[in-house]
């Protein structure tokens, strides 16, 4: 009941972002990587359900499958055989997910400042954040871990407020299934420990609150560690041995391709130390942006003032958690190395945190006369940010700010756009509607992105498509620019998709 009194708003912004995700979700294509994720859930869900021993040498063993092993479970549940229907099905759950967790942001925000505006703003900034919101369809590997991520912000919100031992079991269930998706969500223990150790120092010399605090984290450890043992199934054989393997190799991620950045390519294990603080500056609405930089500088000045009231108090130990989960990430991926390609799409779970900070910023201004002039405000940068998703539709995730130049091909020559692959799909949904013949063959930079999106097509539009490796034996070749930002040597230019005057998806007809 109280879900519907107190929280009836985000309630009803979930209904309708879920109506619109349920009428457009098809529009989406499949993302380069979206086949692998599909195996590691069904070598997983094989070893789990039938003992088949493969998982324990497999290559991707090493990543979490916390998430991709209910994707394939459901897929096996539904019966889902045809490959259009099994990744629809992957996309629209994925969405879904996300979903469910932008609502716990929205609650979050409700929790920290009482007022309904803030937390809409909350559930709006995030879910309808371009690039994630694209990414919410086809990304299957860092949009559940942001969603597990926020739950476990959310949950750390009520056990850190009540100090209820029943609230620290669940939000140990919360970081141990976000760590069973990604292992950085191991940040959440440090973190959460600290806490837990000023409680019980506090505590002394009473003999009943070191109880507590006792309890709270013996409840917390119980259930991180019990869910991040059975949502992992590969820790089932040797827990500490695989732990250890995986924490190694992903610590230390070899990857050899290229990414382009500010004009140039560089390889992918050396990138500049400023390409994840550049990419988010370059990526997140102008507004959001400052007000969130201006929220981190007032809660490490509140806090170098004020050390211990912070450390103790509950709205400073929230402040202090999201300065944390937004600022730690960025620091440990720069120390250790270790592999972030494609914008900062390894680090888009700091994104939610990030949100809280710029909130604080928007309350504080938020008062009396201002109210009305910061809400005009934000709804300005709504506004802009919701034309610019629906003008872009379903490439939302090619967004950037006015920060840098949106003149032609600037972000193409510049900027790694559809790095992905998922425009792919347009591209052969315009070559079977005006292409009549029973079989078209297709070339390409990356053959991957084009047998991918394939698989999205119907089964007889699927028949009709062959893709070849030599382009003198091909009919179009389609190129997303990845890795390649010229233009190719081919006279006829057959289709393009441009987002923000740059060309994000080319056909060339060769015959």
């Amino acid at each position: 009941m109280r879900l519907l009194t107190s929280y009836w708003p985000g309630v009803a912004l979930v209904l309708i972002s879920a109506t619109i995700g349920l009428l457009y979700y098809t529009d989406y294509g499949m993302s380069w990587d979206e086949p692998a994720q599909h195996a590691i859930g069904k070598i997983t869900y094989e070893y789990a359900l039938h003992g088949d021993t493969a998982l324990l040498t497999y290559v991707d063993r090493a990543l979490g499958a916390g998430f991709e092993l209910p994707l394939y479970a459901m897929e096996q549940c539904l019966r889902l055989h045809d490959t259009r229907a099994i990744y629809l099905a992957r996309h629209l759950a994925t969405h879904l997910f996300f979903l469910l967790s932008v609502f716990c942001g929205y609650a979050l925000a409700w929790r920290l400042f009482r007022d309904q505006f803030i937390a809409c703003l909350a559930f709006v900034l995030i879910a309808f954040h371009p690039r994630l919101y694209a990414h919410s369809f086809f990304n299957t590997k860092d949009i559940p871990f942001l969603s597990a991520f926020l739950v476990a912000l959310f949950f750390s919100h009520i056990a850190l407020e009540t100090n209820k031992g029943a609230w620290h079991f669940v939000l140990g269930l919360a970081c141990g299934y976000a760590t069973s998706i990604r292992l950085i969500g191991m940040i959440f223990v440090p973190i959460i420990g600290l806490f837990l150790l000023i409680d019980l120092s506090r505590a002394f010399p009473s003999k009943a609150q070191v109880r507590v605090g006792v309890r709270n984290a013996a409840l917390y450890a119980v259930g991180f560690c019990g869910m991040l043992y059975v949502a992992w199934p590969i820790l089932w054989s040797r827990p500490f041995f695989h732990l250890e393997e995986s924490i190694r190799t992903l610590a230390h991620i070899a990857w050899t391709g290229e990414v382009l950045f500010r004009g140039r390519i560089y390889p992918g294990e050396a990138l500049p130390w400023d390409y994840v603080p550049v990419w988010c500056s370059i990526s997140i609405p102008e507004l959001w942006l400052l007000a969130g930089v201006a929220g981190s500088v007032w809660v490490i000045v509140a806090f170098a003032r004020q050390p211990v009231r912070h450390m103790t108090s509950t709205p400073g130990r929230h402040y202090l958690v999201y300065v944390a989960c937004t600022i730690g990430p960025i620091i440990s991926m720069t120390v250790l190395h270790s592999g972030n390609i494609d914008d900062w799409r390894h680090l888009y779970f700091i994104y939610p945190s990030f949100i809280m900070l710029a909130l604080i910023t928007v309350s504080k201004l938020a008062q009396a006369r201002r109210r009305r002039a910061v809400q005009v405000a934000c709804a300005l940068q709504v506004l802009a940010t919701g034309l610019f998703m629906i003008q872009s539709h379903p490439h939302q995730q090619v967004y950037f700010n006015n920060l840098l130049p949106h003149s032609r091909e600037y972000l193409r020559t510049n900027y790694d756009l559809e790095y992905w692959g998922v425009a792919y799909m347009q591209g052969l949904e315009y070559i079977l509607a005006h292409d009549a013949s029973a079989a078209i063959t297709v070339g390409a930079t990356f053959d991957v992105p084009v047998q991918n999106n394939a698989m999205l097509l119907p089964e007889a539009s699927r028949r009709r498509i062959r893709v070849v490796r030599d382009d003198g034996h091909a009919d179009y070749f389609i190129t997303n620019f990845r890795m390649h930002p010229g233009d190719f040597n081919y006279p006829k230019v057959y289709y393009d998709i441009t987002e923000l005057n740059s060309t994000i998806l080319r056909v060339y007809k060769l015959h």
